[in-house]
């Protein structure tokens, strides 16, 4: 009966070792490297992708190309695309606490959530999101 108990504690104990043990080597690999100064842009998005999603990604990508240009080439703004169905993009979420398709401004720990002004006008008025980002990166620059 003794045996029984401690095989029993034995395996509980190795159940949750697991996981924490886990759990702390794919913290190490997440972290997102952040740069004094440099606005990252995050899209985060999952494995199944709708229109409104698609065209969050593409709109941001038209600003991005259109806009900042060359504060992309000095490493000032940083554009990132990340997925959260593998491993390294939930570990990047869980950073940011997202669980679903998002688009966040990160600059010298200041985030910005931009995914409520992205899923109204992305797809519907694609003008009016990509003004509305422009303001909102402008702001970080500073």
């Amino acid at each position: 009966m003794k045996k029984l108990a401690l095989a029993a504690v034995t395996a509980v104990f190795f159940m949750l070792l697991i996981p924490i043990s886990c759990g702390q080597v794919g913290d190490s690999q997440s972290k997102v490297e952040t740069e004094k100064g440099v606005v990252q842009v995050l899209y985060f998005h999952g494995k199944q992708r709708c229109a409104t999603c698609l065209a969050i990604e593409e709109q941001t990508k038209a600003l991005l190309d259109a806009e900042f240009q060359s504060q992309q080439q000095q490493g000032k703004v940083k554009y990132r695309v990340v997925d959260i169905s593998t491993p390294e993009g939930e570990a990047v979420a869980d950073r940011y606490e997202v669980a679903f398709s998002s688009l966040i401004l990160d600059t010298d720990g200041q985030t910005v959530d931009l995914t409520d002004m992205g899923f109204r006008y992305a797809r519907s008025e694609p003008e009016t999101f990509k003004a509305n980002l422009k303001v909102q990166i402008n702001k970080l620059l500073k």
